[in-house]
């Protein structure tokens, strides 16, 4: 084993420049229009149901099997990117795989605005479904490996933080644009304009470029992302980089089964798939896609609308606490409260439907509760299942495995998010909205006896001190 201290780096000099933040923020900005296109069945779709010729461009109202059919077409096309996606992302760079699924988001986008027929949005969703896939490894690997262990939590929770922004995003110009799908679907493309403009300033990730042995710019990547005293520094830190990175029998090219044959990545892989069953199962996906008729059967006195924007503005500001929060308390702790609150606000929601579709009570004196749970629920899964996931799947692998492994584990969250939001509405018309919500209670309550007993604290942890942690 290398020594490690020999090539750490001060932490009173290992600071980060101002281009550090930008090449983050413009990183970010993909994952806004993310969000954005996750609101489209609450805010697209409604307009493309209208019998309203004049607001439809389909000219007629779109059928069940027609919204089923785009749905599913852009999960199968997130499956096929999340095993593409990593490798091309361990070819050109994290840089350029950025700015190419920026442009690509771009045309996709356009595609929707402009299209007169159903079967351009079966082919434009199956498009979004691969490029946003993309997205999501290519932003998180990219922000964890420019990060240092002091700020990569924070810089974590922002690329969490950046969904959530893109959902409010999302909402807000679909309520004040309700009736122009073109003009919000331009509105959505936006931040991925924006990007494509400023990636001429992203600077690449120096652990990638470690990984292919170009030194040289991997030094000056370090040199731009980093406010060091002395150029000694930089070539510690990059020491450090180049030890974790070819060690041992790491060397080897991380595969599938390269990942599962060894215990430590193994038990990565499990506890990040569990972190994202936990995060898709604990209701967050139907209450941002179907909030709005979610709250109009619970009877609140609140339009469809206002409730979506307050959800949005609430969740928002969460995850901005929780970017703080992170380092205070820890990952562990945050995802435990977070997990029991949803479970809690599921359960809650769940046996008011059951009263009131079961005429057991009057439900006038407990009309607040959906309201309530509402906001315990945005709370909960705002502090940590939102933002944190992201950030512990960036630091659970080794480098050369980091791609494959994210990877794996956002195959497995596409998974149980599409057939999640395929399965619900036919499960809601057979079993009833209480029982789904109550289901997803349950699920939630399991995941926190298994976070508890499984998941490793990694606050202010090395990625050589998480893999020992692992390896125990």
């Amino acid at each position: 084993m290398p020594n490690m201290e020999s090539t750490s780096v001060s932490k009173e000099i290992q600071k980060s420049s101002w281009m550090f933040y930008v090449s983050a923020f413009t990183a970010d900005l993909l994952l806004l229009s993310v969000g954005s296109l996750n609101v489209f069945p609450s805010v697209v779709f409604p307009i493309l149901k209208n019998n309203n010729t004049d607001i439809n461009p389909f000219g007629e109202p779109m059928k069940p099997i027609e919204e089923s059919t785009i749905m599913a077409l852009s999960g199968i096309a997130a499956l096929i990117s999340f095993l593409l996606m990593a490798k091309i992302s361990e070819k050109i760079g994290r840089k350029w795989s950025m700015v190419g699924l920026g442009i690509s988001f771009v045309g996709s986008f356009t595609v929707v605005a402009f299209g007169r027929h159903v079967y351009i949005y079966m082919l434009a969703y199956f498009l979004n479904g691969f490029i946003s896939a993309g997205i999501i490894i290519n932003v998180s690997i990219y922000n964890s490996e420019i990060s240092n262990e002091d700020n990569r939590a924070w810089i974590g929770c922002i690329v969490g933080l950046s969904m959530p922004a893109g959902i409010l995003y999302g909402y807000i110009f679909g309520a004040i644009i309700h009736d122009n799908i073109t003009l919000i679907i331009l509105i959505c493309a936006l931040p991925c304009v924006l990007h494509v403009l400023l990636s001429y300033f992203i600077i690449e990730s120096p652990t990638y470029l470690t990984s292919k042995r170009r030194k040289v710019e991997a030094l000056d990547a370090l040199s731009r992302l980093r406010r060091y005293q002395y150029y000694s520094d930089i070539e510690k830190e990059y020491q450090s980089i180049e030890d974790f990175s070819f060690t041992g029998n790491d060397k080897q090219k991380a595969t599938i089964f390269s990942l599962f044959k060894r215990r430590v990545s193994r038990k990565a892989l499990l506890i990040g798939m569990l972190l994202f069953a936990a995060q898709q199962l604990s209701g967050s996906p139907i209450i941002t896609a179907y909030l709005v008729t979610i709250f109009n059967d619970a009877g609140t006195l609140l339009s469809g609308n206002t409730v979506s924007i307050i959800y949005g503005s609430l969740q928002l500001g969460v995850c901005i606490l929780a970017t703080f929060m992170v380092n205070w308390f820890g990952r562990k702790p945050l995802i435990l409260i977070s997990t029991l609150g949803c479970a809690i606000s599921m359960m809650c929601l769940g046996v008011y439907f059951y009263i009131k579709d079961n005429n057991i009570a009057p439900i006038e004196d407990i009309r607040l509760l959906p309201i309530a749970c509402l906001v315990l629920f945005v709370i909960s899964y705002g502090i940590a299942l939102a933002p944190i996931p992201m950030v512990l799947i960036g630091e659970l692998f080794r480098n050369e495995q980091r791609a494959m492994g994210v990877a794996i584990i956002t195959i497995v969250f596409c998974l149980v998010s599409t057939g999640n939001s395929f399965t619900y509405p036919q499960l809601k018309v057979l079993a009833g909205e209480y029982l789904m919500l109550v289901l997803y209670g349950l699920i939630s309550f399991v995941a926190l006896f298994l976070l508890f007993k499984y998941l490793p604290e990694t606050k202010g942890k090395t990625f050589v001190e998480i893999q020992e942690i692992l390896s125990k």
